[in-house]
Order: C-alpha cells, then sequence, then structure tokens
C-alpha cells in the first residue's frame, strides 16, 4: 500500500465529520493573564475538557492551556479560531 505525505492511502486528506470533539492547547504570554477573556470566549460553546493550565515554558515566559470543545460546523472552528486568536497575550493556538 502507498502512502502520502499526510498518511492515507489514497493521498486525500481526511474529512472531519461534524460534530467533532476538537483538543486545543492555548500558548499565552505568562504576564497577559488571558485565562479569564479565555473562559469567556469558550462559554459560547460545548466544553467537553474544561480549560486547564497545562504548563509554562522552561524560561516562564509562556503558559499553555488545554481544552476540548465539540464544534458543529467548519464555520463554527473557524470562528472560535478567530476569537482565540484575538484574546489579549494569546501567542498560538494549535
Amino acid at each position: 500500500m502507498n502512502h502520502s505525505e499526510n498518511g492515507h492511502p489514497d493521498g486525500a486528506p481526511q474529512q472531519v465529520e461534524y460534530p467533532a470533539i476538537f483538543h486545543f492547547r492555548v500558548i499565552t504570554e505568562a504576564s497577559s493573564a488571558a485565562e479569564p477573556e479565555l473562559t469567556v470566549v469558550l462559554a459560547a460553546y460545548r466544553v467537553i475538557e474544561p480549560l486547564a493550565a497545562s504548563r509554562a515554558s522552561s524560561s516562564g515566559r509562556y503558559c499553555a492551556y488545554s481544552v476540548s470543545i465539540e464544534l458543529q460546523t467548519p464555520e463554527e472552528l473557524r470562528t472560535l479560531d478567530a476569537a482565540l486568536k484575538r484574546v489579549p497575550g494569546v501567542r498560538m493556538v494549535l
């Protein structure tokens, strides 16, 4: 069987079936105190695993948070991603 770079035999990207549960890691500046605002953004969604601080960077400059959310559509995923990235202090959404 011949696999493409994305690991699928036919080379096609994997299609997500909605509703689906997504696991996010949000990286913030440690000095930003972004957690309360992240919680406000997430309140509009079906949170499966609540926002939890997972660890700080070795330099102490950044904090990582994890959260799992059930999303209904690709548009909802794009909207959530954009809303999280607008929170002051957020550096990355994975």
